[in-house]
């Protein structure tokens, strides 16, 4: 099992958007003998991606149940017997009558506001840690791919939980856009990603930053042109690297996330941009060969691990 956290601690930048159409690419390809068992745990208590995922009701009904990762960490924490089934939602994966590739079967775990906080009160980040990484074991054969929806505006000495994620990661992606604003707030996540890996003693298993990927950019424009220099040289400080492949501002993309349109294959969801997402996807898997034997797309060969 890898997992990936999607991380940019500044809002709106599109860790949502990226982690969907991730956990979504991946869910529909195949190892050499089965389809890859992905798993989204959606940190952000605003829960975009599980939305997007689950919709907006089902969602509601399982912070209502005590579904939620504070909840199963409670139990954990306690040393209580409990199922994972209760904690871990299924996709179904869609059924279509076309050649396309439909949405293919995943798992999501949701976030809820209160209980986390009041979980994060009664323990200290090394307790946090220590049970992100008792569920971490407790999951690593069910699943093959894990994808983290970091939240924004992480604080130290208060979200242990998401650090605790975080800290947690084999590899961690970030995306931002190609904007002066977003650029100075860089530091912020270069700063938080160094303060996660201090929260462990053990310093031989540090996350690794696999890279940056642009969202909403046009290369035309005379903002990239006069900032995009500046992030690959952000990005060699860091000891990491800038994606080739990026996502366009376009409308389709933000539509992809809204859990009252209904999909049923990745092209549909994705309409004109579904390559620039493939693109994405592939080149994550090329850079980290996360457990994908071959990544089977149309009109390119296989990608290899």
């Amino acid at each position: 099992m890898k997992t990936i956290s999607i991380c940019n601690n500044k809002g709106g930048v599109g860790k949502s958007t990226i982690t969907l159409f991730l956990s979504d690419f991946f869910s529909s390809q195949r190892t050499e003998n089965r389809k890859l068992r992905i798993l989204v745990i959606d940190l952000d208590s605003q829960g975009s991606s599980a939305i997007s995922l689950l919709g907006l009701q089902r969602v509601a009904k399982i912070k209502s149940e005590k579904g939620c990762f504070s909840d199963v960490l409670i139990k954990i924490n306690q040393g209580n017997k409990f199922s994972l089934s209760k904690y871990l939602h299924k996709r179904e994966e869609t059924q279509t009558t076309t050649q396309k590739i439909p949405l293919g079967e995943l798992h999501v775990i949701v976030q809820e506001q209160t209980r986390t906080l009041k979980l994060e009160d009664n323990c200290d980040q090394q307790q946090c840690l220590q049970l992100v990484k008792v569920f971490k074991k407790i999951i690593e054969e069910k699943f093959d791919l894990v994808f983290i929806d970091m939240p924004a505006k992480i604080e130290p000495d208060r979200h242990k939980i998401a650090l605790a994620g975080l800290r947690c990661s084999d590899h961690i992606l970030i995306p931002t856009e190609p904007t002066r604003i977003t650029l100075n707030a860089m530091t912020d996540t270069f700063n938080l990603i160094q303060y996660a890996r201090g929260i462990a003693s053990k310093r031989d298993d540090l996350i690794e930053i696999i890279g940056i990927v642009l969202n909403k950019t046009d290369r035309r424009t005379k903002q990239y042109r006069l900032h995009h220099a500046d992030l690959y040289d952000m990005a060699a400080k860091h000891q990491t690297i800038v994606f080739d492949n990026f996502l366009p501002t376009a409308p389709a993309l933000s539509s992809a996330s809204d859990d009252s349109l209904s999909f049923l294959t990745l092209r549909e969801r994705y309409s004109n941009y579904y390559d620039n997402v493939r693109a994405i996807a592939i080149e994550l898997a090329t850079k980290c060969g996360y457990g994908v034997k071959r990544i089977k797309t149309k009109g390119r060969k296989n990608v290899s691990s």
